[in-house]
């Protein structure tokens, strides 16, 4: 139950703009599904309900073993990233109102976590990322923002802060030029051969959008 804090992990799936293009947190890497499996819109909505009730579970016993001990800062950032992965899920379940507003809910848990976590692990950028991601996803754009920059302030060369802060230029500011910079500078950051291609599509997409070519 005491999850790790895997730098880089591959967790949460934010879906924008492109139908499968997802923001990577500090360590959740962005990637296309080019094998999605067959589903019917039941069995789908069956798929999401049972992780959001298995993450749930997972939330309450991690809380419960907190108040055991609060000052274990391993378990928050357990639950801490639990209700990162939560607050996603239910983000990405549905569009109904009440679900989008519960995700946002969990999201703002997990900053609350990892603002804990961070008082002993200030210089963290896999950390500041998550939160940086987890503040964007739950309509906190100021603290996103602050937050990206504090973690490219510390370690300015890391893929996954340059990613996403590409990632919330596009979607937040509209910044394309912006947005392109900074993949750019991922580029340079000798990313796997497999990043280079989420790196190159998402610079594609960019490029798409500032030509007005939304469907590209």
């Amino acid at each position: 139950m005491n999850k790790k804090h895997k730098r880089n992990r591959t967790v949460a799936i934010i879906i924008v703009s492109l139908v499968s293009l997802s923001m990577i947190g500090s360590s959740f890497v962005l990637f296309f599904n080019d094998t999605p499996v067959a589903q019917t819109a039941t069995q789908a909505g069956d798929t999401a309900d049972a992780q959001i009730q298995s993450l749930q579970g997972q939330v309450d016993g991690i809380d419960q073993a907190l108040k055991a001990k609060p000052e274990d800062s391993g378990l928050r950032l357990s639950l801490a990233n639990s209700y990162y992965d939560l607050g996603m899920a239910q983000l990405n379940s549905s569009q109904d109102q009440a679900v989008v507003e519960a995700g946002k809910t969990s999201l703002k848990q997990a900053i609350t976590e990892y603002q804990e976590v961070l008082k002993s692990k200030k210089d963290d950028v896999g950390i500041l990322v998550d939160m940086a991601t987890a503040a964007f996803y739950s309509g906190d754009n100021t603290l996103a923002e602050t937050t990206f920059q504090q973690a490219l302030a510390i370690k300015p060369d890391f893929l996954n802060a340059l990613m996403n802060h590409g990632v919330y230029l596009m979607e937040a500011k509209g910044d394309y030029l912006g947005a392109i910079a900074e993949f750019n500078k991922a580029l340079n950051t000798n990313p796997s051969s497999e990043n280079v291609q989420q790196i190159n599509s998402l610079i594609s997409f960019a490029q798409s959008k500032l030509s007005g070519d939304v469907t590209k």
